[in-house]
C-alpha cells in the first residue's frame, strides 16, 4: 500500500454551506490535510441545519456538517479583526490551495482575495465559486443553489407539462459544482508543477448545471427547440425508458429499453401487450411514448419490483428496483465498495458514514473521519503551519481574534 496520493497537498478552506466545504472534503478524502477557517461568532449556516444527531440541534451534532466536512482540521479566526486577516494571509504561505466560495468581491474586500493572496504565495492555486462566478452582469448577486437551478433551466424542466416547475431536489448546483472544482483544481496544480506559478480557478456554480442538461442544450442548437417539462419521460431521446409503479406500497422500477435488442427482449417478456406495430421502431416508440408507457406501466403494475428486476435483467435489459434509503444501508454493492464507513465523535457518538467515493489502487484507504469542533485545531494549525509562538497565540486569544 502507499500514501494517499493528495498526502502532499495542504489546503485552507475558507468555504462555507456546500459548494466549497464540499470541494475540500472530496480533497481530504484523499489525504490533503485540508484546514477549514470558522468562527463561531459567525457560524458557518451549515452547522444550523439538521438532521441532528438524537434530534438534538447544536452546531457540532448536524450530521450535514460532518458529511460534508469529514476528515478536516478546524481553525476558529474572527476574519473581521485585522489580525485575524493577517493570521490568513500567513497562512496562505504555507499552503498549495485556497478554495472560496463567497459573491464575488467579498474577500477582495477584506485583503483576502486571489491578487493580495498570490502576493504572499506564488506558487498559489486559488478556487472561487459563486453563483454566476467572478465576471459579468450579475457576479455581486448573492444566490444559493436552488437558484443556481433556475437560471440553468433545470428547474423549468422538472415536472410535469401541465403544472407549475418542480426543480431539482435541494441546492442542485451546490452538490454538482464541487466535481467541476476539484477537476479544475487538479489540473491547476499540474500546471504549477510544470511552470513553478500559480493561479486562480473561478467555477460558476450556474455554468457548472448547465454541462447536466446537454440534451437541452442539443435540441435548442440543432432547430431552436425549447425544451419543455415532460413529466415521467425522463429522456426525450429513448423510449421506453423510466420509472414504472410496482406492486406495494411506494414500490417501483426504473428500466431502459431503447436499444433494439433491450426492446426485442422487453416485447417477448411482456407479450403480447407491447406487439403494436406502432412501437417497432425507437423513432414509432417516441411517437406513441405515452400509449407504451401506460402499457408499460399496467404490466409493471402487479409485478414484485425485486422479481421483476431479475428477470429483466436476465434478459439483458438496464432495469432496478427503485431503492429507498432502508434498502440502501444494506445494500450489497455499496458495502462490497466499501462505500460506508463508522465514525465516533464525542458530540454525535458513533455513525455511519461514507468513506470516499472511489478507490485508487494501490493507495492506503482512509477511513471514515468526523468532521472537526469549531476551533479544534487552532493552536496547533498556527502553532505548526504559521510558525507562531504560544506567547503571540495567547495574546491572539486574549484580544478576541480566535473565535
Amino acid at each position: 500500500m502507499t500514501a494517499p496520493p493528495l498526502a502532499h497537498l495542504r489546503v485552507l478552506d475558507l468555504s462555507w454551506v456546500m459548494v466549497g466545504p464540499m470541494s475540500g472534503r472530496y480533497l481530504a478524502d484523499f489525504g490533503a490535510d485540508v484546514i477549514k477557517v470558522e468562527s463561531a461568532r459567525r457560524i458557518d449556516p451549515l452547522r444550523t441545519l439538521g438532521p441532528y444527531r438524537d434530534g438534538t440541534p447544536h452546531p457540532e451534532r448536524t450530521l450535514s456538517y460532518h458529511f460534508i466536512n469529514a476528515g478536516k482540521r478546524s481553525v476558529a479566526l474572527d476574519l473581521s479583526t485585522e489580525a485575524g486577516r493577517g493570521i490568513v494571509r500567513r497562512l496562505v504561505r504555507q499552503v498549495d490551495v485556497v478554495i472560496e466560495s463567497f459573491t464575488a468581491g467579498t474577500l477582495d474586500r477584506m485583503g483576502l482575495g486571489w491578487e493580495r493572496l498570490r502576493l504572499e504565495n506564488p506558487r498559489l492555486v486559488m478556487a472561487a465559486s459563486c453563483l454566476f462566478g467572478q465576471t459579468g452582469p450579475h457576479r455581486s448577486a448573492s444566490g444559493v443553489g436552488t437558484l443556481g437551478a433556475a437560471y440553468s433551466g433545470a428547474s423549468l424542466l422538472a415536472g410535469w407539462p401541465d403544472r407549475a416547475p418542480t426543480g431539482p431536489f435541494n441546492a442542485w448546483t451546490d452538490a454538482v459544482t464541487p466535481r467541476f472544482i476539484v477537476a479544475a483544481l487538479l489540473a491547476a496544480l499540474r500546471r504549477r508543477d510544470l511552470t513553478g506559478q500559480g493561479c486562480y480557478v473561478d467555477v460558476a456554480q450556474a455554468e457548472a448545471g448547465l454541462q447536466f442538461l446537454l440534451p437541452a442544450w442539443f435540441a435548442h442548437a440543432a432547430n431552436g427547440t425549447v425544451p419543455q417539462r415532460q413529466g415521467d419521460a425522463v429522456d426525450p431521446l429513448r423510449a421506453p425508458s423510466g420509472v414504472f409503479r410496482c406492486a406495494g406500497d411506494d414500490r417501483w422500477i426504473a428500466l431502459d429499453a431503447s436499444a433494439d435488442a433491450h426492446w426485442q427482449a422487453l416485447r417477448r417478456l411482456a407479450a403480447p401487450r407491447l406487439d403494436a406495430a406502432d412501437f417497432d421502431t425507437l423513432l414509432g416508440r417516441l411517437r406513441h411514448r405515452g400509449d407504451l408507457h401506460a402499457l408499460l406501466s399496467a404490466w409493471t403494475a402487479d409485478q414484485q419490483a425485486g422479481t421483476l428486476e431479475q428477470a429483466l435483467q436476465a434478459q439483458g435489459i438496464p432495469a432496478h428496483v427503485v431503492c429507498n434509503h432502508t434498502e440502501l444501508a444494506t445494500d450489497p454493492d455499496l458495502l462490497a465498495d466499501g462505500y460506508y464507513g463508522q465514525i465516533s465523535d464525542p458530540q454525535i457518538g458513533s455513525v455511519r458514514m461514507r468513506n470516499a467515493q472511489c478507490a485508487i489502487t494501490p493507495a492506503a484507504p482512509l477511513p471514515a473521519r468526523p468532521a472537526p469542533r469549531i476551533g479544534d485545531a487552532t493552536d496547533q494549525v498556527l502553532r505548526e503551519v504559521a510558525g507562531y509562538s504560544d506567547p503571540e497565540i495567547d495574546a491572539f486569544r486574549r484580544d478576541g481574534v480566535l473565535t
